[in-house]
């Protein structure tokens, strides 16, 4: 009985998949980590992306797209595009969705993924993500 009472008190901890640091679920913020990359042989240090303006998120995702070098008809990408139109498939909407985690910090979920169809699907699901980190002062777990 009391083996039972002291695994009600305890907290979970919850590691993120990219530093393998505990958060708890306690409320504290998690300070946002640099993150190290090689490029060129190199090790480079840099920052997420801080997105806060709805203009920068959308901006943000359409030059993402149009910088996707499998993108074609770059001219007429717009937010409500779907990436079919474009010569996008499944698994391209996959590694827009790993440069996103890498430049932003999130993780996305793989039940996520095959909801991704459209430009604005991407801006909207960075919206949301930043709404919940403003609200609950913490980023979502997946």
């Amino acid at each position: 009985m009391i083996r039972g009472l002291r695994l009600l008190q305890m907290r979970p901890i919850f590691y993120f998949a990219a530093d393998k640091t505990p958060a708890t679920t306690q409320g504290k913020q998690q300070q946002a980590k640099p993150i190290q990359v090689y490029k060129d042989g190199q090790l480079i240090t840099k920052n997420y992306l801080q997105l806060k303006k709805s203009q920068d998120i959308e901006g943000y995702v359409l030059t993402l797209v149009k910088n996707y070098y499998r993108t074609t008809n770059k001219l007429a990408l717009t937010l409500d595009s779907e990436l079919e139109q474009h010569g996008l498939d499944s698994l391209d909407s996959i590694e827009l969705s790993m440069q996103i985690e890498e430049d932003l910090g999130y993780v996305i979920s793989a039940e996520t993924l095959p909801v991704l169809n459209k430009v604005r699907h991407y801006v909207n699901y960075i919206k949301q993500v930043e709404q919940y980190k403003v609200e609950n002062n913490a980023a979502p777990l997946a």
